[in-house]
């Protein structure tokens, strides 16, 4: 998986940072494609509003006094924040912070959260004697980036997805190496709330491990390390009367130095005790327990016939989950391989290697500037900021091979801004009806199309000539 979300956050008060509107852009990064709709939601903060934020982004109370409550849109934007990678401009500080403060109000588990903060990125590669300062309508005048309205969540987080790309493409920045894990930090009473959260989601995950384990009728002594490497870091939570149990039924089960598959039964049934005592949402506990039926599964680096036959039947015991990433993924995928009722060598590795994507998308997230190299690629329409002989030299310069016209060995055909206005009404140009035609009888064309200043085939395209206009 490859999915980053773009967000931003107006808040009511500085205080409480209760939110007021937020801006959500989620997409696949490598093909471009929306992931989910974008949002652009109003809330009513339930809580009053400060003259200085008033001036900011001009939200007041009236206008958002009959929009929904942080509390009831959740449900709807979850996903937007699992898997994924929060892309902002000062977004721990400000946006995730505001985002961690509304769930610990409403008592709502807090998902993983990872983001990259443009702001950092921009400090360290844009020269300060080039920017009067690092805030995202000066870097983005910089770029030539168009803000249709500063201090608006959703127009802040469209412009801070084109400075993302515009500084990846100027600069040569490998992304990975700039994906933190957001670890709140605030006061002691608040490090004590969010342990409840994690612990929880840790202890759903750690309960569809140990039921992966034991699909196969044996438990391996890596599989039995995992559960004594879980324990140690564990251990800290014993406070808790149910989490004490888990780790006495660890204890017991680890006092002979082996793990049977018997005794793996007795573990479920201990973790499921407490997780039966812990409310929260549904989808949620499912989805964490999938996460860990997975991991337990792969964790020795293949998958049965039979193990993928259990995750499947999981699955249609699950069902519910139909349409919560990543429950229609896995199971396509796992009907399509089982169709035979066989698993080869080559669809367990294809599986396996699925799965990890999908438990580590942050590890999956590369950022390959340099990806149209070898690749053929065939331009059409018209380019916003350059002629169609521009965008193909720059391409040519970083290995691309320029087709003229559309072929059955075309890797990509890479569709100008311009010429997307007329699909939206149903018109196709030659190139992309040949490309369709070709894709029909088997080939592999990827038709990329953007109605934005910018284009990216599996990568970002963005032009770093020195008057900063980009493709």
């Amino acid at each position: 998986m490859q999915k980053v979300t773009y967000f931003d956050v107006e808040y009511a008060n500085s205080r409480n940072k209760s939110i007021c509107q937020l801006g959500l852009l989620c997409e696949d990064y490598l093909s471009s494609e929306p992931y989910y709709p974008e949002r652009n939601i109003y809330l009513n903060p339930g809580d009053g509003f400060d003259d200085i934020c008033i001036r900011i982004h001009g939200i007041t109370s009236s206008k958002v006094k009959n929009e929904p409550l942080f509390s009831e849109i959740w449900p709807h934007i979850e996903k937007y924040f699992t898997n994924t990678v929060v892309i902002g401009h000062n977004v721990a500080g400000a946006d995730l912070n505001a985002l961690v403060r509304n769930l610990k109000r409403y008592n709502i588990d807090i998902p993983e959260l990872y983001y990259v903060c443009t702001l950092d990125l921009a400090r360290q590669y844009v020269p300060s004697f080039a920017v009067e300062n690092f805030k995202l309508s000066t870097l983005c005048s910089y770029f030539d980036i168009d803000i249709d309205s500063e201090h608006d969540a959703f127009d802040d987080a469209c412009a801070n997805a084109d400075l993302l790309k515009a500084m990846i493409n100027a600069y040569k920045i490998n992304i990975d190496d700039h994906i933190k894990r957001y670890n709140p930090v605030e006061s002691n009473e608040f490090q004590q709330y969010i342990a409840g959260p994690v612990l929880r989601k840790a202890i759903s995950e750690f309960y569809g491990i140990v039921r992966g384990f034991s699909i196969d009728n044996r438990i391996t002594s890596e599989e039995a390390d995992y559960i004594k490497n879980w324990r140690n870091q564990y251990c800290q939570y014993t406070v808790s009367e149910e989490v004490a149990s888990i780790i006495d039924t660890i204890d017991t089960i680890l006092e002979d130095g082996v793990v049977t598959v018997a005794e793996s039964f007795d573990l479920q049934r201990t973790v499921r005790q407490y997780m039966d005592l812990v409310s929260t949402s549904p989808v949620t506990l499912a989805t964490q327990i999938l996460n860990g039926i997975m991991q337990g599964i792969i964790i020795d680096g293949e998958i049965s016939a039979e193990e993928s036959e259990h995750l499947r039947r999981w699955l249609y015991d699950n069902i519910y989950l139909s349409g919560h990433h990543p429950f229609d993924k896995v199971m396509e995928m796992l009907e399509k391989a089982l169709s035979d009722s066989i698993i080869t060598k080559e669809e367990s590795e294809y599986i396996t290697k699925t799965i990890r994507s999908i438990l580590n998308p942050v590890e999956e997230l590369k950022v390959l500037v340099h990806s149209v190299e070898g690749k053929n690629i065939c331009l059409t329409g018209n380019f916003a900021y350059g002629s169609k002989p521009d965008v193909a030299q720059y391409l040519k310069v970083r290995g691309g091979l320029i087709d003229s016209t559309v072929k059955k060995s075309t890797d990509i055909l890479l569709v100008g801004a311009l010429e997307c206005q007329a699909y939206s009404h149903g018109t196709y140009g030659q190139k992309v009806l040949k490309a369709m035609e070709y894709n029909e009888k088997g080939c592999k064309i990827e038709i990329v199309k953007r109605r934005i200043q910018w284009v990216r085939v599996a990568v970002i395209i963005t032009d770093a000539s020195e008057d900063h206009r980009s493709f």
